[in-house]
């Protein structure tokens, strides 16, 4: 009789111990059967596509620069343009790491040689030309909803001054597409600021576009920089230059487009 109650009992434990056996896996069971491989409310185990997410916009702007401080009183608006390249991700649709490759031309002028020592009959002009490349990289916050989506950004990089001269021929004397130039003078100082603008959806399709009004205030501290007259030729082949050294802070007003790739 002992062993056949203790038989039983251990029938009794293997029958409880594969019934909590299969509870356990027949959710499994089930899922395997459920579109998607998982029940409702449970959290999907598919990794999300794109890993974490990353989207980049890229897009180019129309800049108009405004001196600031010292720096208007040396130089005129100038005009240029730039890249931009927005990294944001799907979980964080208001943030984003921002990177900018610009350039602006604050002035230039044009001074007429002979093309021929001979003779003064035939000139050809030297155009002097005053630029700014600029980099920057930092954060983007932006309000991600609505028509007309506000933000905000800082950064830091680098500011590039030169002074450029090239030869610019009116006639074609002879074929050539060589023209000749020289940097004159150059300058790189960091640089930092913040700025600020709309985001305007145009499509809300799979890979948006954007147009962007916005400002942004950059500043470099104290740059060397030549203007038109910084460079003066003295009659005998030569010529000598006279850099202006100021604090550098502008405002750029841009407008441009950027598109999801």
């Amino acid at each position: 009789m002992m062993r056949t109650r203790m038989r039983s009992r251990n029938v009794l434990g293997a029958g409880l111990a594969t019934l909590v056996t299969l509870g356990a896996l027949a959710p499994v069971d089930v899922a395997a059967q459920v579109p998607g491989g998982h029940l409702p409310g449970q959290p999907s185990r598919e990794p999300a596509s794109g890993g974490n997410g990353a989207q980049w916009d890229l897009g180019a702007t129309f800049s108009v620069m405004a001196p600031q401080g010292q720096f208007s009183s040396f130089v005129d608006d100038g005009f240029g343009a730039a890249l931009t390249a927005l990294l944001g991700f799907k979980d964080s649709p208001a943030f984003r790491v921002r990177f900018d490759a610009g350039y602006v031309n604050y002035g230039s002028e044009t001074v007429g040689f002979p093309l021929f020592a001979a003779t003064d009959r035939i000139l050809t002009d030297i155009v002097t030309r005053n630029n700014v490349g600029y980099l920057g990289l930092g954060p983007e916050i932006r309000l991600p909803y609505g028509p007309v989506q506000p933000y905000v950004n800082g950064f830091a990089g680098l500011g590039y001054f030169f002074t450029v001269s090239s030869v610019e021929r009116g006639w074609e004397l002879y074929e050539s597409p060589d023209y000749g130039t020289t940097v004159n003078f150059d300058d790189v100082r960091a640089a930092y600021g913040f700025g600020g603008g709309l985001a305007i959806p145009i499509n809300r399709s799979a890979k948006p576009g954007v147009l962007r009004l916005e400002a942004q205030y950059r500043r470099h501290g104290r740059t060397e920089y030549l203007v038109p007259g910084s460079i003066v030729e003295d009659g005998f082949g030569g010529s000598s230059f006279s850099p202006i050294a100021s604090d550098v802070d502008f405002l750029l007003f841009q407008v441009g487009l950027t598109f999801r790739v």
